[in-house]
């Protein structure tokens, strides 16, 4: 199709090629071309997005900033196959096919968080979107690089927090101010690297915060309100309770209550850039604090489920009297991290190594006490080393090691003091002759749990083949088939205690086995002159699922969920086509278009819960000059596959649109303006466990402004 093709031709085509379609739109950035791509550093061959076997998206910085929004979940839950555990504004963790916790690996630079957000989903990242240079999204199993717990995805950050190549001039850093009306935030980060010869000096800082965050309506679902409603009207009956609920909160409607957050990162950085590599050393320190939005229920209902057994007890002690102020999370982690990479002329011409430790805690308090206490010291450690002679060969071999200590104290210490350890040898090798070629890998992993009830050891074994072919110039085809072992965690094999942010007293399983899962892919990609498509199907076959049952019982007031195994599938899709329609009044457009669907389903019969329902995302972008303006649509459908213990989530339409200009010429300087949530629209984020009391914002404006110097 010739450039001079009329728009609405075009159009047409691109829509039509939908069924071919995929993450490819993600993985340009908005001075590249169809043609560009990027090399994917998550993987141990780093090799071109292009050439992936399977699926990857990759974010560039000005994209990250373009698409700002709260957490890094939220940041990216628009692209396809990616959601969120949307616990509020502060804590959000990646979900990726419908799997998350410790079947998604949130790595920093190709080392783990070191961070509790896999264990709670009111755990919050510690990893930031805002100031990363790249972040890299992998579908599917990636247990041969990173252990059993990448069995669903890896979502890298890319931070740049230690220098690995020199500056153009002695200075050089960048500077971001943004604010947002929906929460009257406030985001700033600058970074500064001076080059003294190859001797690199950085130093970064980071601040996000946000009031409560305005929404449509009311923050808990109509069925949620009737249902607390008519709880009330039963202690209304009762002449001894009736002073228990007086001044009582109404249900919130406009705003989330609980839900204000800040979060503070300064890092400073020392490297040195060399002809032959670099290695560098970096110290960040970040803080946090915010609240619990939707939490105050748990403990409103904890307390109700009390009131027979402590009626004598309320002329002295009213646990409803005035207001009990909401619970609030105070986050702390100082990080060093040490990082090089040698190049040479020998077998292995690439060695890669980096080691992180980390200390950390997480406290909740209410009253302004410490109710809870969670604390994780942790170390991680990887060497890689890598071939690629241009003899159509390549690969890597590597070692990984993981300890750390995880206790908590208090309330809510529904886990025992575990410690774990980690130690994994992979090798993953790739020959390609043009035409055609395969690409394999294995890998070994030990896990040590040692806890004050018992101590287990897991060996597991994952392998992956794959096959891929280029049929013409513009095609890449690839088929992957792989078996990947995963152990069980700390909180899955040893938690025994009332979790509030579940909702739920959980139950772990002293002896549970491994998790073993068959994983096949089909990727089929399409890249040439105006166009370009990518289209993955998936399915993965599950002997052995670790999830939470409900058993129903109850205890401290909470539904009683153990830890148990059963036999699960899932299958589902990713697809999105990205193409440049043509110009009109010497406006450049383009557009995306992306659709994802996954399925979960136990062998027994059920569903598995919060698994996303189908979504799609539409936009068109016009370029002229310094102008770029972008319109986006995203819809998602209702999810009424549930588990017996979840509701159901309606279908909604979010639209939004930005503006951002290049003022100046010369100057590396962007504004940004946009607004999200166009029609203030309700949504509600079917994998978040919050999902029936808090919805996702309602409508909001933004203002960025960036320079780089």
């Amino acid at each position: 199709m010739s450039a001079h093709t009329p728009f609405a031709c075009r159009l047409a085509a691109a829509v039509s090629v939908l069924a071919l379609a995929a993450p490819q739109a993600f993985a340009q950035t908005d001075d590249a071309t169809l043609e560009d791509v990027i090399v994917v550093l998550s993987t141990p061959m780093q090799l071109q997005s292009d050439e992936m076997v399977g699926s990857v998206d990759l974010i560039s910085a000005q994209e990250i900033e373009r698409n700002l929004n709260g957490n890094i979940a939220d940041t990216l839950s628009r692209m396809p196959g990616v959601n969120s555990t949307y616990f509020g504004p502060a804590a959000g963790r990646p979900i990726i096919r419908g799997l998350g916790a410790d079947r998604v690996r949130m790595l920093v630079n190709g080392l783990g968080a070191l961070d509790a957000s896999s264990a709670s989903p009111d755990h919050a990242v510690s990893a930031e979107a805002l100031g990363a240079q790249q972040i890299e999204v992998l579908r599917g199993p990636a247990a041969i690089a990173y252990g059993g717990g990448a069995i669903g995805g890896v979502v890298n950050v890319l931070d740049g927090r230690i220098p690995t190549e020199r500056n153009d001039d002695f200075t050089d850093g960048f500077a971001y101010l943004g604010a947002t009306s929906v929460d009257d935030g406030v985001q700033a980060a600058g970074r500064v690297t001076a080059d003294f010869d190859g001797l690199m000096i950085q130093i970064e800082g980071l601040r996000r915060e946000g009031s409560d965050f305005d929404i449509p309506g009311f923050a808990e679902t109509e069925a949620l309100r009737e249902e607390h409603h008519d709880h009330d009207d039963d202690h209304d009956e009762d002449e001894d309770h009736t002073d228990e609920h007086e001044g009582e909160e109404e249900a919130a409607y406009g705003e989330v209550p609980d839900s204000d957050f800040t979060f503070e990162t300064y890092s400073g950085a020392v490297s040195l850039v060399r002809d032959w590599g670099y290695i560098g050393v970096s110290v960040k320190e970040t803080d946090a604090e915010y609240g619990l939005p939707g939490h105050s229920h748990a403990h409103e209902d904890e307390h109700d489920d009390d009131h027979d057994d402590h009626e004598d007890e309320h002329d002295e002690d009213h646990a409803h009297e005035g207001e009990e102020a909401a619970p609030r999370l105070v986050l702390d982690q100082t990080r060093i991290d040490l990082r090089g990479e040698l190049n040479r002329d020998a077998t292995f011409n690439r060695i890669r190594w980096s080691f992180a430790h980390a200390d950390y805690t997480h406290a909740e308090l209410e009253d302004g006490e410490i109710g809870t206490l969670f604390k994780k010291d942790g170390f991680e450690g990887r060497v890689e080393l890598a071939h690629d002679h241009g003899d159509n060969r390549q690969g890597a071999w590597g070692v990984q090691m993981l300890t750390q200590d995880f206790s908590a104290e208090g309330e809510e210490a529904y886990i025992e003091p575990v410690t774990t350890q980690d130690w994994g040898l992979f090798v993953t090798e790739r020959w390609d002759n043009g035409v055609w070629g395969v690409e394999g890998g294995l890998r070994a992993e030990t896990r040590e749990l040692s806890g004050q009830r018992a101590n287990r050891t897991f060996d597991t074994y994952s392998g992956s083949g794959s096959i891929f072919t280029r049929p013409a110039d513009a095609w890449f085809l690839a088929a992957t088939l792989s078996r990947t072992e995963r152990a069980p965690t700390d909180a899955e094999v040893f938690a025994d205690g009332p979790h509030a942010a579940t909702r739920a007293y959980e139950r772990g399983d002293l002896d549970l086995d491994t998790e073993v899962a068959w994983s096949g892919e089909v990727t089929a990609r399409y890249a040439q002159g105006w166009i370009s498509a990518e289209t993955n199907l998936f399915f993965a076959d599950y002997d052995g699922f670790i999830g939470l049952f409900p058993t129903g019982g109850e205890e401290d007031g909470f539904d009683v969920f153990e830890y148990r195994q059963a036999n699960a599938v899932l299958y589902g899709f990713e697809a999105q086509v990205n193409a440049e329609l043509g110009e009109v009044r010497g406006w450049a457009l383009s557009g995306e278009a992306s659709l994802d669907y996954v399925r979960g389903e136990l062998d027994d019969g059920g569903n598995l819960p919060r698994i996303p329902p189908l979504s799609s995302n539409l936009a068109l972008i016009a370029e002229r000059g310094v102008w770029s303006v972008r319109g986006e649509a995203h819809l998602v459908a209702e999810q009424d596959e549930t588990t017996s213990f979840e509701t159901e989530t309606e279908r909604y339409a979010m639209f939004n649109a930005d503006l951002e200009v290049t003022p100046f010429v010369e100057r590396d300087v962007r504004v940004i303006l946009g607004v999200r949530n166009l029609t203030d629209e309700e949504g509600r984020v079917h994998s978040s466990f919050l999902k029936d009391m808090v919805p996702l914002p309602g409508r909001s404006f933004r203002i960025a402004v960036r320079a780089g110097f």
